[in-house]
């Protein structure tokens, strides 16, 4: 009795840890929504001055593509600390921030209001992708994020396609090409029990036919959609929204 009695309270503990991780998460979140949204006044309605706006939209001008050479070297150092022995953990977190510095650049420097109206999305969905991670199984966290790219590349065919053709039809190539990408990913990971170079991603008994569903799904949905045109594409962003609830349902089935 005093086992079980132990045994629970460690459970109830390592639970409240794992909670408060995700409330810091989600803290993080809404720091970077009010970010942004002071960035929408300052940047997009010049609350202060055009000068400060004008030199904010050189920044970004030349940081959408010094970024993108910052990412591809902290790739390459990352690269190159693995085959030394060495800690990814510096190069990885620059990375990631200078990944998220070139998005929040890129978009304002070439969509202006529209680009920072976009960024203002990200926040909120990513809250929702840390609650998946924190409360669901990886693999739907996984299967959410490819679902979210689909949906966010439906999204940007229904606002943007008229004014932006080609730039939105190479994002939904792109995309096509992640998403079998991941399927090759998920493949290699159900031959070798979830692990993909010694490192763990996933359980060992996690339900890989999602996974390959998800990418098919979301791969046929961008296509029929650019296929079809703006006005039948949104419907196929439905569809999306539709296969988020069932796999939602199915995880959370399969977790009772």
């Amino acid at each position: 009795m005093m086992f079980e009695k132990g045994k629970r309270a460690q459970r109830q503990s390592e639970d409240d840890k794992v909670f408060n991780r995700m409330l810091l998460w989600l803290a993080g979140a809404v720091v970077v929504e009010l970010l942004l949204l002071f960035l929408q006044k300052v940047y997009v309605e010049m609350i202060f001055d055009g000068v400060v706006a004008l030199a904010l939209s050189k920044v970004f001008y030349v940081f959408s593509y010094a970024g993108a050479a910052v990412v591809i070297g902290c790739a390459v150092w990352a690269v190159v600390n693995r085959r030394s022995g060495k800690s990814m953990v510096l190069p990885g977190v620059v990375a990631a921030v200078a990944a998220a510095l070139w998005v929040v650049s890129f978009l304002s420097a070439f969509f202006y209001a529209e680009g920072v109206r976009l960024l203002l999305l990200l926040p909120p969905a990513a809250a929702v992708l840390i609650i998946i991670f924190f409360l669901y199984q990886r693999p739907f966290f996984f299967n959410a994020m490819l679902t979210g790219g689909g949906l966010l590349a439906l999204w940007l065919h229904r606002q943007y396609y008229m004014t932006h053709p080609r730039l939105i039809t190479a994002c939904i190539i792109g995309g096509v090409v992640v998403l079998a990408l991941a399927a090759v990913v998920a493949l290699q990971l159900r031959k070798s029990d979830g692990k993909l170079g010694g490192v763990r991603v996933v359980p060992v008994d996690s339900n890989y036919l999602m996974t390959f569903l998800t990418c098919a799904v979301t791969a046929a949905c961008m296509v029929l959609g650019l296929a079809l045109g703006v006005s039948m594409g949104q419907y196929f962003l439905y569809a999306l929204v539709g296969w988020l609830f069932a796999q939602a349902v199915f995880f959370t089935v399969k977790m009772m």
